[in-house]
């Protein structure tokens, strides 16, 4: 959790710098909130006895705070959300061990936004950026096997809507992991769990936004 809140103030830190450089002539964007549902998907994983395991597609939901900092059609917008990644770990159960608990993170998205060109009312465009992962104490025996930040790219889709005072941003992102999620070997209910090279988190998220 250290290593979060400095990166968290750092990156602000950087952030607020940014941001004083840039004339307010000609800076667009502002303060936003978006939420929504996302689908989630651990990569398998190979146990240590040569069994395999794979798992399903989990449910969770999310919400992130954002600042978008704009010249004309590009902008910059970093990020923080919030994220319940679901059961990630569920078909991992046996007599000792109970998969009941979900996966919680702290995401740190730093996307670049390209507007395509639109009417006065919508406006297309299509995002891209990396993501940095801390997972938060789930609860479970899982928690000693997550690396401590993990690294992720993220890709989306949506529309910028005006209505009055207010933008608002229908979207679908996909975030897949660059780097392995959990540990490459872990104990889990006094079993030994080996990974694959990399064991990867991918999420699809379907979601709202509201900028100011």
């Amino acid at each position: 959790m250290k290593a979060f809140r400095l990166f968290f103030l750092g990156s602000f830190f950087l952030f607020g710098l940014s941001a004083a450089a840039v004339s307010p002539v000609y800076a667009q964007g502002g303060l936003g909130v978006s939420a929504g549902a996302n689908f989630d998907r651990l990569s398998d994983i190979n146990l240590s006895n040569g069994d395999g395991s794979s798992f399903e597609n989990q449910t969770g939901w999310h919400v992130e705070l954002w600042y978008e900092l704009g010249l004309g059609p590009v902008s910059v917008k970093p990020g923080i959300r919030y994220m319940d990644a679901g059961r990630l770990y569920e078909g991992m159960s046996d007599g000792n061990f109970r998969d009941t608990f979900s996966i919680q993170m702290v995401e740190i998205p730093l996307d670049l936004r390209f507007r395509f060109a639109g009417t006065p009312v919508a406006s297309p465009y299509f995002s891209a950026g990396p993501v940095l992962r801390f997972p938060l104490a789930s609860g479970g025996e899982i928690d000693d096997g997550l690396e401590t930040v993990s690294v992720a790219g993220g890709v989306g889709v949506g529309v910028m809507l005006r209505a009055g005072s207010l933008r608002v941003y229908p979207e679908i992102i996909y975030t897949f992991g660059l780097s392995r999620f959990t540990m490459q070997e872990f104990e889990l209910a006094d079993r030994t769990f080996t990974t694959e090279d990399n064991q990867l988190l991918n999420a699809t998220m379907l979601r709202i936004g509201v900028g100011l």
